[in-house]
């Protein structure tokens, strides 16, 4: 089974909203309210959004952001292959950090990532680095050598530079958020303060449903959160027509930083 259609099977239970089980709910005071609201606000991140091509692409350069070839690597590197198939990875997303109109702080000190994937993989989503998947990061563009696939030299995905867009302000999911307010306000019927809040704008949607790649902000879940402990968000990757990449039913993979590791998520409708 391809790594695809065994992630749209894994994903495949319904949706339902977090429920927040105890004493019966009890209206909550306008203080809470705004105690509910303020926090919000302290918790949106930036988010910079990536769009797959748009414009004329320089073929040549490969220290700049790529997807799907056209990468660098070290001098003393090889394409990587899984450790648990044995299969050599393809080069999916490269991102040039300086590049970006405003670095998160996570990404202090580094100068270029990239991930690869075992795209035959079952095995990966879910797993640690080098399972299915691997991340590598590079302090300094200079001296860095191409490694695998140039521009479109391979069937498997298309190759586009990857243009850095827009930055919005983001907000946490709810099942993310509902531990940081007030008890009353989370078990609370109304939810438009939460929901249709600021960062909630037609535009934020629109934006989201165009650009497919997502640097920092909040991992935007689909069937709730899977955060990994002790972890911290990276970047995100929606299903795009484009990028040759269908992720379950209209899913997204997420990238995580441990403190000694990189892992992956996913989710899917």
């Amino acid at each position: 089974m391809r790594f695809l259609d065994w992630i749209k099977s894994l994903f495949s239970r319904p949706v339902s909203s977090p429920q927040i089980v105890g004493a019966r709910a009890v209206e909550p005071t306008h203080q809470e309210m705004q105690t509910a609201m303020h926090r919000l606000n302290e918790l949106a991140k930036t988010a910079i959004l990536g769009e797959i091509g748009g414009s004329k692409p320089q073929k040549e350069n490969r220290a700049t952001s790529w997807w799907g070839g056209n990468f660098l690597g070290a001098q003393d590197e090889e394409v990587p292959v899984c450790n648990r198939s044995g299969q050599m990875m393809h080069p999916v997303l490269q991102i040039r950090v300086d590049e970006l109109p405003e670095i998160p702080p996570a990404f202090e000190g580094l100068a270029l990532i990239n991930i690869w994937m075992d795209l035959q993989s079952s095995t990966f989503w879910g797993a640690e680095n080098g399972n299915g998947f691997l991340v590598r990061t590079y302090t300094d563009v200079r001296n860095l050598v191409p490694l695998g696939g140039g521009y479109r030299e391979s069937s498997d995905l298309p190759t586009f530079p990857v243009f850095w867009r827009e930055t919005i302000a983001e907000k946490p999911s709810w099942e993310d958020m509902a531990g940081e307010v007030p008890t009353n306000v989370a078990r609370a019927s109304a939810n438009d303060w939460f929901f249709s809040s600021k960062h909630s704008s037609d535009r934020y949607h629109e934006l989201r449903s165009k650009y497919p790649v997502k640097i920092g902000g909040w991992p935007t879940w689909i069937q709730g959160s899977n955060w990994p402990k002790d972890a911290q968000f990276f970047f995100q990757v929606d299903s795009t027509d484009k990028g040759k990449m269908s992720l379950g039913d209209a899913g997204s993979f997420y990238i995580f930083k441990t403190s000694d590791s990189w892992v992956i998520r996913g989710d899917c409708y």
